[in-house]
């Protein structure tokens, strides 16, 4: 093995992107040289990334013949133009304009195929038809160059590529001489490496500073303002970077990082994978899925998917992986986290004739599969996943707008995958859960209802979260009959009574609207939240027993467990399921108890079906119909 680091000197994507591009260039060197076998692993190790070669690499092997040519220039009109000036003909590069066109062209033939066609899930999929229509598309490197264009940086990322491209061949492969000895160390001296090129420059009469401002687009946390690195003055400007730094930091931007427009607005966001310990051609593959598969949404939800889709691009991996080879690879590690931590986030704000970074983040992929050893446990994530990413597309307002209310429950779910906190995930599940009821109240179509959460499902993040948490564990509250048999009466009075009278015209039971948000209301102090509890099951129990009545007088003996389930009947809540609960008050909080109680309360007892969400289409989907942005 032969070893490289890069040191993490912002603590922002920035660094990822630098050891992507350093990894990439690496692995080029490696083919020109007669060694294209050569497998590149990054690995975090914490204040630095590790970049390791499975065979030897020399310093004295660094002489070729062949050109590296690395990165495409950004070809338009403007740039034809700016470029003429200097005496620079554009001739190679990426043809801006024309893959636009493209991308025209695309939208149009995307529109005339059927609605389940056109969604992030046929992509995933690799529908025929639709894998036929995006082999005409433009280059998957678009929307990296519509976000240098549109954050208005074409000039300086040109430059920089020009200044590559025009050193000579032995020129070349004495700049990677020197990235070779900088990143060779494990505390990566660039103030020397500066220095070195400066020296270089001059033997070579290679024309340039060594220093380029420091883009934002690259480089989220150093865009212009006031900024020093003594208390003594103030500078108003940008800051400076080594120019082949900023070169690698570009091609890591182009393998790593998925740039977005936020929908119904100009502002951006750009989500840059936060490796923790993977292949550099995997991480390559990953990216290109999740750019197929992640579309653009409004802020929040943004998030959120992203995370969902980097783990489903994760799981995937790791079943094609486990069916290819009949089993992961010893090195490979089985949590997905510890393929990938999840996303560095930066937002940039439309300030109308520029961008402004007004915050930098991670957002953390799920934790809720410790691990994923086999093919059984891989389908089980996929169908969980598959289960949230429905439910949270699904979230939104009228014609896609979001009120304060969708926004609420996105932001929840954020702060649940933010904080890997399962007490975050039960207010969201007990929160929405009262959400498509009301929604559902309001829809008079069924096939529109909003899907519901499973108990699977919540059942298998309480399994997960034990294995995971150093907290006591929810599974005794799982296995308290008690509390199942009171979520079950919340279920009947709720979503199940709703059924009953929409859909087999059963008005039997009274449909308990609010319920939910009552006694998440009370949830705060013991008392008030089993007074309120209290009160519901006295009329539940009253409303059960009115109805066996009915059934026995008819029948004119005692009810068995047959005549239950043949007249579709409630049973009711017992004193000892009451007890039952109290006991788990003792030890747990009540707003985990109430808000698990409304959870499972609200979800549905059969399992959820992947054919569930094939034909479904948001209007997320239908704006996103090329996944990549259109400029005004």
């Amino acid at each position: 093995m032969h070893t490289f680091w890069v040191n993490k000197i912002s603590g922002t994507a920035a660094d990822t992107q630098l050891a992507l591009g350093l990894a990439d260039l690496l692995q080029e060197v490696l083919r020109k040289i007669g060694k294209p076998n050569g497998q590149l692993i990054i690995h975090n190790k914490g204040d630095t990334f590790e970049l390791s070669l499975n065979s030897e690499l020399r310093e004295e092997e660094l002489i070729n013949d062949q050109i590296i040519p690395f990165l495409e220039p950004l070809i338009s009109p403007k740039q034809d133009e700016r470029q003429g000036k200097k005496g620079r003909v554009l001739r190679n590069g990426f043809e801006y304009d024309k893959e636009r066109e493209k991308q025209k062209l695309l939208s149009a033939q995307l529109k005339a195929l059927p609605p389940a066609l056109r969604t992030p899930d046929a992509r995933r999929r690799h529908e025929p038809e639709l894998e036929q229509v995006l082999s005409a598309g433009p280059r998957k490197e678009l929307g990296h160059y519509q976000a240098i264009n549109m954050l208005k940086v074409p000039d300086t990322f040109n430059e920089i590529v020009f200044r590559w491209q025009s050193l000579t061949v032995q020129q070349q492969w004495l700049a990677i001489g020197l990235l070779y000895r900088l990143f060779s160390q494990r505390e990566n001296d660039v103030t020397g490496a500066i220095k070195a090129w400066e020296k270089l420059a001059k033997e070579q009469h290679i024309e340039g500073k060594a220093l380029v401002t420091a883009v934002q687009v690259i480089n989220p946390t150093a865009g212009k303002g006031a900024n020093t690195s003594k208390s003594s003055r103030l500078n108003s400007g940008g800051l400076d970077s080594f120019w082949l730094l900023e070169l690698l930091k570009f091609k890591g931007f182009m393998l790593g990082a998925a740039p977005y427009i936020i929908k119904g607005s100009k502002d951006r966001k750009t989500y840059v994978i936060a490796p923790q310990r993977v292949e550099l051609d995997t991480l390559k593959d990953m990216m290109n899925q999740f750019r197929a598969i992640c579309w653009s949404s409004t802020a929040i939800k943004q998030d959120v998917l992203a995370s969902l889709r980097l783990a489903q691009v994760m799981v995937d991996h790791q079943e094609q992986e486990f069916t290819s080879r009949q089993g992961l690879e010893d090195w490979e590690p089985t949590p997905i986290t510890s393929i990938a931590q999840g996303l560095d986030v930066a937002f940039y704000k439309d300030m109308g004739s520029a961008h402004a970074v007004m915050n930098v983040a991670t957002i953390n992929v799920p934790n809720w599969f410790p691990e994923l050893k086999t093919l059984a446990q891989i389908q089980q994530a996929e169908l969980l996943l598959e289960e949230h990413i429905r439910i949270i597309r699904r979230i939104e307002g009228p014609q896609g707008k979001e009120s304060n209310e969708e926004i609420d429950l996105l932001r929840t779910y954020r702060d649940f995958l933010s904080g890997h906190d399962l007490r975050t995930f039960w207010q969201f599940a007990a929160l929405y859960g009262c959400y498509l009821f009301r929604k559902r109240e309001r829809e008079k179509d069924v096939k529109r209802w909003l899907p519901q959460l499973t108990k699977k499902g919540l059942d298998i993040l309480v399994m997960n979260h034990q294995h995971t948490s150093k907290s006591k564990s929810l599974s005794t509250i799982l296995a308290t009959p008690g509390f199942q048999n009171i979520a079950s009466a919340i279920r009947e009075a709720t979503v199940r009574a709703q059924r009953r009278r929409s859909q087999e015209n059963d008005n039997r039971y009274e449909v308990r609207y609010g319920l939910g948000q009552d006694l998440m209301r009370k949830a705060r102090y013991r008392e008030e939240f089993m007074a309120a509890l209290s009160e519901f099951l006295f009329l539940y129990n009253a409303e059960t027993a009115r109805e066996e009545e009915k059934q026995a007088k008819k029948k004119g003996s005692r009810l068995s467990s047959e005549d239950y389930k043949n007249n579709k009947l409630r049973y009711p809540v017992t004193t000892t399921d009451v007890e039952q609960l109290g006991d788990l008050l003792d030890t747990y909080s009540p707003e985990l108890i109430a808000s698990m109680l409304v959870a499972y309360g609200y979800a549905r007892l059969d399992t959820f079906k992947k054919e569930e969400a094939q034909n479904e289409v948001t209007s997320d989907d239908v704006a996103n119909d090329t996944n990549t942005s259109e400029e005004e």
